[in-house]
């Protein structure tokens, strides 16, 4: 009994012991802990000073704005270099306002699952049911719904022309315009990844009517209110316009304030410090502190995958594009107008997430930070690469992958499609066991891939120069067996596979013939002109026709004065024509429409001259070969959409 009560007394001692340590313990413990979280903050701060430091001297940027946020806190927030150049202005994270671009798309995509989340509209419900002033054209049987506008599957076409609004005014009424704007569809929705701008301009549309107030006071009110985002804006006032960040082009020019008709995809202006609260809210199952905009199920909802055409492809949440840096998978918006870049980066799983923006246009290191930062504080330490792994046993080629592809964000139904005439195309060969992509503009940068593996149908995999499996897949899309598209990489980096008359050397071979037609028109007039010399009309012997070497010389003449004209127009007046094309620019499209009756008329004569034996049968060899060749250039301007007012 006495060893009993000797061992009770030991444990009540030590019990006490122990309470009376144990606040001093958890006191040690969390002075470890926040000594450890300081450093992590030093660290990173000094790693992120370094980057910015080589990035602004490298890229000549005026000024930048960053905030990076870690388990819902502000861990970074700075702003660096000046956000005016004349004045001197210093840049403020907390006051300075930049434009972002297409990161507006996560705000109008907040704002549209805030109304799926009250019942009034389902995610994939028909958008035209939503619609009630006009209706998008039922170009396929399946409907566009609002699940695949916001995965920027919808199939619309890109647009590049007058998408800019003049005035202030005419972009706030955005709305009033999009059966006008809104571009034609090429696919059915959900089958390609093709971004889309004016996809959230309508969605921002039907935001307006549901929320019976216009877009700008719809989205304070019911986000930047309720988070704190107390400078953002879609609609700055004189106020938030004295603190806005002056653009700054390539070539360090000031440029000037655009409207635009996709305000909802385009148009915000917010402070790094708002867009801090932004990223918590986000990464916070839709809260911050004790507000919230969106329910924890649609919150994310926004951050998962909802479109990918195979799973090893980098795929598309509700606005966010996917990107996997070492593993680690990341969400990704960037923002680009003239005069602004920005960029913004979630990482869900560890609960971070950067943004940074910038009073310059064009700039081109956001991978390398994303990269730089997932590295160095996320990637888990491996002493191999799985990137590396030895490709697994490889399958068959697929027969029918060979040709050229071109990026898919273009419009294919209007006359700017011309403006990616010379653009950058891939030409995909294959042989018995690789395929090859090449590049036909640039630095003609050449990959090799190979089939991923045994039976692995249309998945291909990078292969290095000794054959060893890369981290990066490619994927061949079809339809009815036939090849429709390559994606390689990520969604973003979808090309469609041309037809054979639009692959880029045939499109060059196109224009060398036009040009010979021209030369050999030219001779042919010239001795026509000199065989005919002293010849009278009714004189017997053999004569040149030189009535069909004028007409073919006037048609040459003709199209070569359009793409003079049209060439100056574009050079003199180019930056007019996101806002309007001019009318003395339509007007230069009467030209090949002249051209083609002229043709006509070319076509009738020498098929009426074809049996007269004045003329020698080489001569009208040659003619009917230049017709032929002129025809095939009429239908080079009709494929792209250069005959016609196709505005």
């Amino acid at each position: 009994m006495k060893i009993v009560l000797f061992f009770l007394f030991l444990f009540a001692a030590a019990s006490a012991l122990d309470g009376c340590a144990g606040p001093a313990s958890a006191a040690a413990a969390r002075s470890a802990q926040q000594r450890r979280a300081d450093d992590s903050r030093r660290e990173f701060s000094s790693f992120i000073d370094g980057f910015f430091a080589g990035t602004r001297r490298d890229w000549d940027i005026p000024g930048m704005a960053f905030v990076a946020v870690a388990d819902g806190e502000v861990i970074y927030l700075k702003g660096y270099g000046v956000a005016d150049v004349k004045s001197g202005a210093p840049v403020s994270a907390d006051a300075t306002l930049f434009r972002v671009g297409g990161i507006s798309t996560a705000i109008t995509a907040t704002a549209l699952l805030q109304l799926a989340e009250s019942g009034r509209l389902g995610l994939d419900e028909d958008v035209n049911i939503f619609l009630r002033r006009w209706k998008l054209p039922q170009t396929f049987e399946a409907p566009v719904t609002f699940r695949s506008i916001l995965t920027h599957t919808a199939g619309f076409d890109g647009k590049a022309l007058e998408i800019n609004a003049p005035t202030s005014e005419d972009e706030r009424n955005y709305g009033l315009s999009l059966p006008k704007t809104m571009p034609a569809r090429y696919a059915p929705p959900g089958r390609y990844y093709a971004y889309s701008r004016m996809g959230y301009a309508l969605l921002g549309s039907i935001i307006e009517r549901y929320s019976r107030q216009n877009f700008q006071a719809s989205v304070t009110r019911h986000i930047f209110q309720p988070l704190g985002m107390k400078d953002s804006t879609f609609s700055p006032d004189a106020g938030q316009m004295s603190r806005l960040a002056t653009g700054y082009d390539g070539e360090g020019a000031p440029v000037g304030y655009d409207y635009f008709y996709d305000m909802p995809a385009s148009a915000m202006s917010a402070t790094a410090s708002d867009m801090g609260r932004f990223m918590m809210a986000q990464l916070g199952d839709g809260a911050l502190g004790r507000n919230r905009v969106l329910t924890p199920m649609y919150a994310n909802s926004m951050l998962r995958r909802h479109f990918s055409p195979h799973p090893l492809i980098e795929g598309t949440g509700l606005a966010y594009q996917e990107r996997f840096i070492s593993g680690i998978r990341t969400l990704q918006l960037s923002g680009s107008i003239p005069g602004y870049t920005s960029f913004m980066m979630l990482i869900p799983e560890k609960g971070f997430g950067l943004f940074f923006a910038a009073n310059a246009s064009g700039l081109k290191f956001n991978e390398d930070l994303a990269m730089a930062v997932v590295d160095r504080f996320f990637a888990p330490p491996s002493p191999g690469s799985q990137d590396a792994a030895p490709l697994p046993g490889a399958g068959a080629i697929p027969q029918g992958i060979d040709g050229f592809y071109r990026h898919n964000v273009i419009s294919r139904h209007m006359a700017e499609k011309v403006m990616s005439l010379m653009s950058d195309q891939l030409e995909v060969s294959s042989s018995r066991d690789l395929v090859t992509i090449s590049h036909t503009r640039g630095e003609r940068q050449t990959t090799q891939w190979a089939p991923a593996g045994a039976g692995s149908g249309d998945i291909f995999r990078r292969v290095g120069a000794n054959g060893e499996a890369l981290g990066e897949y490619a994927y061949v899309e079809r339809e009815n067996g036939a090849v429709t598209a390559l994606v390689i990489g990520d969604v973003s980096r979808t090309y469609d596979r041309l037809p054979p008359y639009e692959g880029f050397y045939r499109q060059i071979a196109i224009m060398l013939c036009f040009l010979s037609v021209v030369i050999v028109s030219c001779l042919g007039t010239a001795i026509g002109a000199a065989v005919n010399k002293g010849k009278l009309p009714w004189e017997k012997g053999l004569r040149s026709a030189t009535e069909l070497w004028s007409i073919s010389l006037l048609f040459c003449g003709i199209q070569i004065a359009f793409v003079v004209c049209l060439s100056a127009s574009i050079y003199y007046s180019g930056a007019e024509f996101t806002v309007f094309v001019p009318y003395r620019v339509k007007a230069l499209f009467t030209i090949p429409l002249a051209g083609c009756l002229l043709l006509a008329w070319f076509w009738f004569r020498l098929l009426g001259n074809l049996l007269k034996p004045d003329y020698h049968w080489a001569e009208k060899l040659l003619l009917a070969a230049v017709a032929a060749m002129e025809t095939c250039y009429v239908l080079f301007l009709a494929n792209w959409r250069l005959l016609g007012f196709m505005f």
